[in-house]
């Protein structure tokens, strides 16, 4: 990547960063908390394991963990992760913005509630196990430390490159395709695993369910497209599929056949740049190309089955929205 286009892409995103602490309710499992010998018992393991102990019941500080996963889980929809952060598109930064302020209101509501019956909870759970009630006392956190344990905060950032040194920077931004890409490859990875492994012989159907994915997918691409040119032509396939798929019904057949097809060219950014290089047939799959740029076997049979068997009422023209 040029340092043309790296300012270029520093003006179309903006930085995400997100600063969340939840206190662990652990601390160190001692020598003198297991009683060895005659009469002696291991700590129960809902209270002990693997050298620590917990002084609260885990499900106290669930809420917390599900908020900030919901945090990360915003950025990472439509964002790519990038210095410590996320990179997001500009044009959506206000709507990232929106929602990580509506989970940081809840954050601080939770730790309020949470704070007020903390005594309670820590005293509850104590009493769950009497025969380690000494050696969890002994290590009750105080409230007010456990408050400066416990937050949530977001910033959000314009990053600048100067026309004179972007040294690290600069091949940061310059990694921000690849990085899109393998993240996209995670996500088709577990959706192949969930929604497709298995059913590609006789079998060959798919819950509608698979299609929440491939959309999200596809629309994170959409979004930072402008990081990769191979990201366009496998948005323009995705798009084919969604044309053709009926409002009801599982996908099957030609249709199982296209979709598993994206999801396997989707878990391999090398996939993603040659496919973008085929050229695309009116199903949006990729057309046959000379042997030396064919896609990998295990591609080829779905792609063959789509093209071949192509879904009834494709609209060639769905391919250029």
């Amino acid at each position: 990547m040029t340092l043309e286009n790296q300012l270029e892409t520093l003006e179309r995103v903006d930085l995400v960063s997100i600063d969340c602490s939840i206190w662990s309710g652990r601390k160190r499992l001692r020598s003198d908390d297991i009683k060895l010998g005659a009469g002696g018992k291991l700590p129960p393991a809902q209270v002990a394991s693997l050298g620590s102990k917990r002084i609260i019941d885990p499900e106290d500080l669930s809420v917390f963990h599900a908020l900030k996963k919901r945090a990360e889980r915003t950025c990472e929809a439509i964002g790519v992760r990038f210095l410590g952060g996320y990179a997001v598109p500009r044009e959506k930064t206000e709507a990232v913005s929106q929602t990580l302020g509506e989970i940081a209101k809840s954050f601080t509501k939770e730790k309020e509630e949470f704070l007020q019956r903390y005594d309670g909870a820590v005293e509850a759970w104590v009493k769950q196990y009497p025969d380690f009630e000494r050696q969890l006392r002994k290590e009750l956190t105080p409230l007010e430390q456990v408050r400066t344990r416990i937050g949530f905060e977001y910033a959000l950032y314009r990053v600048a490159g100067t026309a004179t040194a972007t040294g690290h920077l600069g091949d940061q931004v310059g990694r921000l395709g690849s990085q899109l890409l393998r993240e996209i490859a995670v996500e088709a990875r577990e959706l192949y695993e969930q929604s497709f492994a298995g059913s590609a012989g006789s079998d060959r159907k798919a819950s509608r369910k698979s299609l929440g994915p491939i959309r999200r997918m596809r629309e994170k691409l959409a979004g930072l497209g402008f990081l990769d040119s191979a990201v366009a032509p496998m948005v323009k396939t995705i798009d084919a599929l969604f044309a053709a798929v009926p409002k009801t019904g599982p996908l099957e057949d030609a249709l199982y056949d296209q979709a598993l097809a994206i999801v396997l060219i989707l878990s391999d950014p090398d996939k993603v740049r040659r496919h973008a290089t085929a050229g695309l047939n009116a199903a949006g799959m990729p057309a046959r190309q000379d042997a030396e740029e064919e896609l990998d076997p295990e591609v080829e049979v779905a792609v063959e089955r789509a093209r071949t068997t192509p879904a009834r009422d494709t609209p060639s023209e769905s391919l250029y929205f």
